[in-house]
């Protein structure tokens, strides 16, 4: 097969076309990334909050007292303070309103207050509901903290979805043994009553 001066004109003009096309491309995504835009943006309390009733807290402190009975006759004493401690920070912390803080998700980064964490030190994420706050959660590549929660509003849920999708694969529900632990126990403790019951007793 012979070449022509002229098939080697078109040759070399679809390469240049084509080196073209590649370094604009090149060009539009370093511009892109150099360029921070802003995807979404909320307002929303810096932490899942929820007001408990009495019968919650009676039921936690019969629960403390009894344990901690328990752990007199085994002389830990240090353990029971700490049990204690717990119990008073939750108590602080869901008497206290939280302050309202700025979220805003960005084609570099998870922004929450002063805070921000790059795509490339998150690994994934899922949706949790967190007492009457529904949360994004993602799992870090740090040793700390190993995971972030983000509180969202339940209309920008699916959005931010969407848009976090593309970044990062979804997963059902956290990986993380402990967040397992404590739903099994959240679901089997009866420290108050369910929001169906209290619904069907205001029907009554």
């Amino acid at each position: 097969m012979r070449f022509s001066i002229s098939n080697f004109k078109d040759l070399s003009y679809y390469i240049s076309m084509q080196t073209d096309k590649t370094e604009e491309i090149k060009d539009k995504i370093l511009n892109d990334w150099n360029e921070e835009k802003t995807k979404i943006e909320w307002e929303a309390p810096e932490r899942a909050f929820q007001k408990r009733d009495k019968d919650f807290w009676i039921t936690a402190i019969a629960i403390l007292v009894l344990v901690s009975v328990i752990l007199i006759f085994v002389k830990e004493f240090f353990l029971i303070v700490a049990l204690v401690s717990v119990l008073f920070l939750y108590y602080v912390m869901s008497t206290v309103p939280p302050q309202n803080l700025k979220y805003k998700i960005t084609n570099r980064a998870v922004y929450f207050g002063e805070t921000h964490y790059e795509w490339d030190l998150l690994n994934r994420f899922w949706f949790k509901k967190s007492l009457s706050s529904e949360m994004i959660h993602f799992e870090t590549r740090l040793r700390f903290p190993r995971q972030i929660s983000l509180v969202i509003n339940d209309a920008d849920k699916e959005k931010i979805r969407e848009i976090v999708v593309k970044k990062l694969p979804m997963v059902d529900q956290s990986p993380n043994f402990v967040d397992k632990l404590t739903k099994w126990f959240a679901d089997r403790l009866p420290f108050e009553k369910k929001d169906k019951e209290v619904k069907e007793e205001k029907k009554a």
